[in-house]
C-alpha cells in the first residue's frame, strides 16, 4: 500500500461544519466555550464507537 493510501483521511468533522449545524440548530454560532465543549463532545461520541463501526467495516468488507 502506498504511502497515500495509508495517510487518507476516511472521516472528518471541521470546526466550520460543527458551526454549520450550531446555526441550523440554535440560530448562531457557538461560542469559544460552546465550540471547545461540542468538540470535546464530538470527540468522546466518535471515540466511543469507532471500534464497533471499525470491526463491522472491516467484517461486512470481508464476507
Amino acid at each position: 500500500m502506498n504511502n497515500n493510501k495509508k495517510n487518507k483521511i476516511i472521516f472528518s468533522v471541521t470546526v466550520e461544519e460543527l458551526q454549520d449545524t450550531a446555526i441550523k440548530k440554535i440560530g448562531r454560532k457557538l461560542t469559544d466555550e460552546e465550540l471547545y465543549t461540542a468538540i470535546k463532545g464530538v470527540e468522546s461520541g466518535l471515540l466511543f464507537g469507532i471500534n464497533t463501526i471499525l470491526k463491522t467495516a472491516i467484517e461486512e468488507a470481508v464476507n
